[in-house]
C-alpha cells in the first residue's frame, strides 16, 4: 500500500459482525474496484472469523485489493492474506513481520503519536494510522488528527491513514490535508443511500470527481 499517484483513496473496515450475507452484497456490486484495502476487524478475542476471511479474500483477490486482518496474525499467515493491522508496538510489529516476512502489508495504530509512527516506520511499516481520541468532536480536529495529517503528508514518505472517519465532510477535509488513505467502517455501512453507493460516492469525493452526500 503505497501512496497513490491519483490522491487520496478509501479504505474500507469489515466490523466482526457484519454478516457474510452483507459482505457477500456488498462485494457482489462490484464497488470492490474502487476501494484500495479491505480490513476485516477481529473480535473481541482478538480473532476473526475465518469464514468471513475466507470470502472476503475470495473478492479482494478477484479486485486485485489487499486484504488485512486485524490483530489476528496466526490467521493471516494461516489463511493467505495480505496482511495485518496491528496497534503500534515495537515488540508485536516484529512478531508479525518475523511470521509474515518481508512481502506482507503490516500497518499500525499509532494513535496521535508522531514518535510511534516515526519508530513503527524506521522499522519498516507499510502503513501508519492515525486516529483521534475517543472524546474528540468529529472529525478530530480538536484532538490534532488534522494537524497530524498535514505534518506527515509533508515530511514523511510513509503512507498515513487518517483512522475510522465518520462523515463525508471529515473525510473530504483530511484528504485535502494530505491522508493517503482514508478508513471508513460504519459511515459505509449505514448511508443512507446502501453501503455500495457510499463507497462509490466517497471515493468519487476524494478523487474530486463529484461531491460526497
Amino acid at each position: 500500500m503505497g501512496r497513490s499517484e491519483t490522491g487520496c483513496q478509501l479504505y474500507l473496515i469489515v466490523p466482526a459482525y457484519k454478516t457474510q450475507d452483507m459482505i457477500f452484497q456488498l462485494a457482489k456490486s462490484g464497488c470492490f474496484d474502487a476501494l484500495a484495502c479491505v480490513l476485516l476487524q477481529s473480535g473481541p478475542d482478538e480473532k476473526v472469523s475465518h469464514g468471513h476471511a475466507e470470502m472476503l479474500l475470495r473478492f479482494t483477490q478477484a479486485a486485485g485489493i489487499p486484504l488485512l486482518l486485524e490483530n489476528d496474525i496466526y490467521a493471516a499467515a494461516e489463511l493467505g492474506a495480505d496482511g495485518v493491522h496491528i496497534p503500534g508496538v515495537e515488540s508485536l510489529y516484529g512478531a508479525a513481520r518475523s511470521a509474515l516476512g518481508g512481502e506482507a502489508i503490516i500497518g499500525v495504530d499509532c494513535g496521535l503519536s508522531r514518535h510511534t509512527g516515526l519508530r513503527l516506520g524506521e522499522m519498516g511499516a507499510d502503513y501508519t494510522a492515525f486516529k483521534a481520541s475517543a472524546d474528540a468532536a468529529p472529525g478530530g480536529t480538536e484532538s490534532g488528527l488534522e494537524d497530524m495529517i498535514v505534518w506527515w503528508s509533508e515530511f514523511v514518505t510513509i503512507p498515513s491513514v487518517a483512522w475510522n472517519i465518520s462523515g463525508a465532510d471529515d473525510a473530504r477535509r483530511l484528504s485535502d490535508a494530505g491522508a493517503d488513505f482514508i478508513a471508513m467502517g460504519e459511515a459505509i455501512w449505514t448511508h443512507s443511500a446502501g453501503p455500495a453507493s457510499a463507497v462509490a460516492q466517497f471515493s468519487a469525493s476524494f478523487a474530486g470527481q463529484q461531491d460526497s452526500g
